[in-house]
């Protein structure tokens, strides 16, 4: 039993592992909206078997990352602007509501918030995709843990999944995104630190406009 729960264990890890690389290659454009997945190469470059490689894809379809055609297999989703602009229309509705409801961080919170930060800025500057993902979601969603509202979590959760590919190649992609995201991170603790929600609201606002306007500007996937 203890073999059977460390092996599904093991699996999964695996799968989680395959979701994010293969995040990684759609930001970096190695695999491009509306592109056919061939699975035999793909497994091959992120080095892992078709096993857990068709379970990373189940997952990444139901985050509406790829989709799946009869006779063609899994295809890179594609979102037009209109898609893109919906989504950001959502996340700030959903997101205000979130912020309404946090409660007052401790003293370990700001800490791992900040330690987030500083770890996803040195991930952008290895260009580290999987783990530029990782600590921005850490970042951002511990703060959305702050609130007891589950169900616009796990939606804003869905929503970030779907457009990642699509909002965050401006990172590495713009000579000053480290310094930019640094920057608007520690504003948005400082705010937490002081519990001012509408600050903190304001800022995170400005922080997804801003990376949305810099990759409609042309530094983005589109």
């Amino acid at each position: 039993m203890v073999k059977s729960e460390s092996s599904a264990a093991s699996g999964h890890q695996l799968t989680l592992q395959a979701a994010a690389q293969i995040r990684g290659l759609i930001i970096d454009r190695v695999l491009l909206p509306g592109e056919k997945v061939r699975q035999v190469d793909l497994a091959e470059k992120i080095g892992v078997s078709r096993s857990p490689l068709r379970e990373a894809l189940r997952t990444l379809e139901a985050e509406g990352v790829v989709t799946y055609e009869v006779n063609r297999g899994y295809i890179v989703a594609r979102l037009d602007d209109d898609d893109h602009e919906q989504i950001l229309t959502m996340r700030a509705m959903l997101e205000a509501e979130l912020f309404k409801t946090i409660t007052k961080p401790d003293s370990d919170m700001l800490v791992y918030l900040k330690m987030s930060n500083e770890k996803m800025i040195e991930a952008i500057g290895a260009r580290d995709v999987a783990n530029v993902l990782h600590w921005n979601r850490e970042f951002h969603f511990a703060i959305f843990d702050l609130s007891p509202l589950g169900q616009f979590r796990r939606e804003v959760h869905r929503l970030w999944q779907l457009s990642e590919g699509y909002s965050a190649s401006w990172w590495w992609r713009t000579p000053d995104a480290a310094k930019r995201i640094n920057v608007e991170h520690k504003a948005m603790i400082a705010a937490l630190k002081k519990f001012d929600v509408a600050k903190l609201t304001e800022l995170s606002d400005a922080h997804r406009v801003g990376g949305h306007e810099r990759e409609m500007a042309g530094v983005g996937l589109r």
